[in-house]
């Protein structure tokens, strides 16, 4: 049946009567089917715009061929109950028809499909949790795994929304997540690490959908970072805030060297009776300004093959180089072995087995790394020898740079020293012949200047013919009461 549709006339329509349409349909009477259709023809509508009415309820709908295909495209409610669904306005289904036709002839299929499509594609948190993690793995450079140890921290944080679609994240919730952490358990900075990693692992699986919808033809079913409100909301700290709480809390603060510097450099060689491992590490990490785990990953390099040393971490004492291969910021950190570092290396060599491949190697035969890996313990007995009530393992790598401030050095130079990225994207293991022996001469005087306010430990490592250092009113600190002597002859 066609006729031009009224809103009145849609609401009077039910599967048991009809309203009075006029003399054309005087002897017209309701199909004895479930349902039947009426189509518009309203100069408005599109082609086969109808109404098809039900015993509980009417709704719109629009026939068309597409594709070769006949489509029955639903447009909305028009009279009764459908779910939580509201009654569509007969001018705005007529609108929406239109819309749906077009959307059916852009992607040859009927609309209702493509939004299944779509929500079935649509990523839930731990999807795109799943697939940041194995783009992170799968770059040429894969992210290193103390990396993706905080980033799994922070997914085990949203364990709960695992299944959630992504799109449907309110803002509210994830403020409310980030204050249960940040506020409630006190724990921000895990917090800001949890929110990070979120909006960065999200904005991943955006910048994949809109690839993927580009090459099927479709609108990208996810285009919003609800994470981003946390960054709206100002809740990460800014440099001021993070420096304050650091003070506060006496984390990320250098050894001082008019009061700790000192006793530290003591306390450690001290340690190394008991812990030459240790020992060694921690004053070497101190004069080269390294990270832990790159100082105790080194190995020797004659000891590993030609191949290996293009990928591994190595000292050569030899060429009195050491060079720190895929460092934190990704790069390889090159730099001279100092003179009293060098004296130091000798001790440690003559201490080890034949054929040691690592500069500071796992106690126990089985570790996994092979390495020494947790100075932990050790630290916390040089700090309480030194008589130091807080030091971290980091806090090495920040004396030394603090050691490069005070000799004046400029940010630059600090860089480099430091192996951090420098302007222009230099690669930092490339020198020219006198910029290796600036660095040469940087890194004596770095020494010095830590190991000045130590002179007993500088007088023990200084290399022949340097000048010696009074020593004569600097207490001499004593790991145990039963010392061994040392196998380093005076000079």
């Amino acid at each position: 049946m066609k006729l031009e549709l009224k809103t009145d006339l849609v609401t009077k329509m039910t599967l048991d009567s009809v309203p009075e349409l006029g003399v054309p349909f005087k002897d017209w009477k309701p199909a004895a089917g479930p349902n039947y259709l009426v189509y518009d023809t309203h100069r408005d509508s599109p082609t086969g715009f109808a109404v098809r009415v039900g015993k509980k309820a009417s709704v719109y709908l629009v026939e068309k061929q597409v594709a070769g295909k006949n489509l029955k495209i639903y447009v909305g409610l028009a009279r009764g109950r459908k779910g939580d669904e509201r009654v569509m306005e007969l001018d705005d289904a007529r609108a929406r028809a239109h819309e749906l036709v077009a959307t059916a002839k852009m992607h040859g299929a009927n609309p209702k499909v493509i939004g299944e499509r779509i929500e079935a594609n649509e990523l839930t948190l731990g999807q795109v949790w799943s697939q940041y993690i194995a783009d992170l793995t799968g770059r040429s450079k894969p992210v290193k795994s103390s990396s993706l140890d905080s980033l799994r921290k922070g997914r085990a944080k949203f364990k709960d929304w695992e299944d959630r679609k992504v799109r449907l994240i309110t803002g509210q919730e994830i403020i409310e997540r980030f204050d249960l952490h940040a506020v409630t358990h006190k724990h921000r900075t895990a917090a800001e690490a949890m929110g990070r990693w979120a909006t960065a692992a999200v904005n991943n699986a955006i910048e994949n959908e809109v690839h993927n919808a580009h090459a099927e033809g479709r609108t990208p079913s996810l285009t919003y970072n609800p994470f981003t409100i946390l960054i709206t909301k100002e809740k990460y700290r800014d440099r001021n805030q993070l420096e304050r709480d650091y003070k506060a809390k006496g984390v990320r603060n250098p050894l001082s060297f008019a009061t700790t510097v000192g006793p530290f450099v003591m306390a450690a060689w001290a340690y190394r009776e008991q812990n030459p491992v240790a020992g060694d590490y921690f004053l070497l990490d101190l004069l080269w300004g390294l990270r832990g785990d790159e100082c105790r990953s080194t190995k020797w390099r004659d000891q590993i093959s030609d191949v290996e040393a293009v990928t591994s971490r190595w000292v050569d004492m030899d060429a009195k180089v050491v060079r720190i291969n895929d460092a934190k910021n990704r790069g390889d950190h090159e730099f001279p072995i100092g003179p009293c570092a060098y004296e130091l290396l000798k001790l440690r060599r003559e201490s080890q087995i034949e054929g040691e491949q690592w500069v500071f190697p796992a106690r126990s035969p089985s570790s996994l790394k092979g390495y020494y890996s947790d100075p932990t313990v050790a630290l916390r007995t040089v700090r309480d020898l030194a008589g130091i009530k807080v030091v971290r393992g980091h806090d090495l790598r920040r004396t030394f740079g603090a050691a490069c401030e005070k000799l004046g050095l400029n940010d630059r130079q600090i860089k480099r020293m430091l192996g951090h990225g420098v302007a222009g994207g230099e690669t930092l293991g490339r020198y020219t012949s006198p910029e290796w022996e600036d660095l040469s001469d940087r890194m004596k005087k770095v020494e010095e200047e830590i190991l000045k306010v130590a002179p007993t430990v500088y007088n023990a490592l200084r290399p022949r013919g340097a000048h010696r250092m009074n020593d004569a009113e600097v207490a001499v600190i004593d790991p145990s009461p039963k010392r061994r002597a040392s196998r380093r002859k005076p000079r």
